[in-house]
């Protein structure tokens, strides 16, 4: 699965996988959302660690926005499922409210990571960085 291409949409073209952004806050995941679709991003989101794992084994997200406080299962366990499946393939960047935040992001293989609260500008800008 790591090497699988975009998959064809409806006009034969390639479609650009989603973004997975993963959150337990409603908010933050609608304004995270609304950010990247301004910059014409496909987005995805995910409420806790185990529908984020479920979406990701579905379909390979392009990108995970992930929260490390999340139920069920947290964002250390996602990211370490993560590349289980999908090896470093699936960049991640971090966003957390609680300390220690360059410790996890070096922990879970982060490309990125912002504290909450962030600037979307910001957020847009890692986003991007991690992309390339």
């Amino acid at each position: 699965m790591p090497g699988r291409s975009p998959e064809p949409s409806a006009g034969g073209a390639p479609e650009m996988p989603p973004i997975l952004v993963v959150d337990d806050d409603p908010e933050v995941c609608h304004m995270i959302r609304w950010a990247l679709e301004e910059e014409g991003l496909a987005v995805d989101t995910a409420a806790d660690g185990r529908q984020a794992l479920e979406q990701a084994t579905r379909r390979r997200p392009r990108l995970v926005i992930l929260d490390m406080g999340l139920p069920l299962l947290d964002g250390d366990k996602l990211a370490a499922e993560l590349r289980a499946i999908y090896g470093d393939g699936v960049p991640l960047v971090l966003i957390t409210a609680d300390g220690h935040l360059v410790e996890k992001a070096r922990r879970v293989g982060a490309r990125a990571y912002l504290a909450k609260p962030f600037e979307l500008d910001d957020l847009c800008a890692a986003v991007q960085d991690a992309l390339e």
